[in-house]
């Protein structure tokens, strides 16, 4: 399928439900193959093989981004696979509401490591394969609630703040090497609606889906927007929605 990223290679962290998967499909629209990953094979199975049957070039691979092996392995079977890496989507993470005195050890643990570790490792590896090609990309999936936080999402909002900062400094450290690193921060998303309509996807304001957040970070990855980096890009959408919603995208 040509596009703006045809023949380009991304490889798309929690790519197997909500966001990471609307991000897949979006991508493969464009013309860019794709390397799907997550811990659930049964749905990193599904993305990879809708758009395998949609004519695009896909697969699926097992991965924990808090292994640092696997993290590799990954990005070795994309490299073997496809010959090249241009684009990380850093989508990958687990969301958490709860009042600080209720937060465990565990609790605090699970979300720094799946939302902020899994993103430097993978930054990391991936550096070398995107230092090599014309326009590497990272696109580092915050949340609104890194911005702007609410009640009972201490340790959340700060790991996706967190997460905004490593974006603007790495930002600064890759410049010298062509390679564009930002932040999408959504609020609230409908992962329940799963047909859309143009009546559903009309107006400023209204409850966000996948898809919305999916055509941010497509557009971070083509030639439009080659002088934006280190950015923290809100996508807000109807913010009052109910914030148990906000879990769309994570693992």
């Amino acid at each position: 399928m040509a596009g703006m990223l045809t023949d380009k290679v991304a490889i798309v962290t929690g790519g197997g439900r909500n966001i990471g998967r609307a991000i897949a499909y979006r991508l493969f629209e464009e013309g860019c193959h794709v390397v799907v990953c997550a811990r659930t094979q049964k749905e990193i199975d599904h993305t990879a093989g809708v758009i395998q049957e949609q004519g695009g070039r896909a697969f699926a691979v097992n991965c924990d981004v808090t292994k640092e092996e696997d993290v590799q392995r990954v990005i070795e079977a994309a490299v073997k696979f496809f010959g090249r890496v241009d684009f990380l989507i850093n989508n990958a993470g687990n969301y958490l509401s709860k009042p600080l005195m209720e937060t465990t050890v565990e609790d605090f643990d699970g979300v720094v490591n799946a939302n902020l570790r899994g993103a430097f490792l993978f930054s990391k590896a991936v550096l070398p394969e995107l230092k090599k090609v014309e326009s590497g990309r990272i696109v580092n999936m915050s949340s609104l609630f890194g911005m702007i936080p609410s009640s009972d999402v201490s340790i959340y909002a700060a790991v996706k703040a967190g997460l905004i900062g490593f974006t603007k400094a790495l930002a600064r450290e890759l410049h010298a090497d062509g390679v564009n690193v930002n932040a999408v921060c959504p609020g609230a998303v409908d992962t329940e609606t799963e047909i859309e309509t143009d009546e559903t996807r009309r107006g400023l304001g209204r409850v966000l889906r996948p898809r919305d957040v999916a055509d941010v970070v497509s557009y971070l990855l083509t030639d439009g927007s080659s002088q934006i980096t280190g950015a923290a890009i809100q996508v807000p959408g109807q913010t009052d929605f109910s914030v148990a919603q906000i879990t769309a995208g994570q693992q």
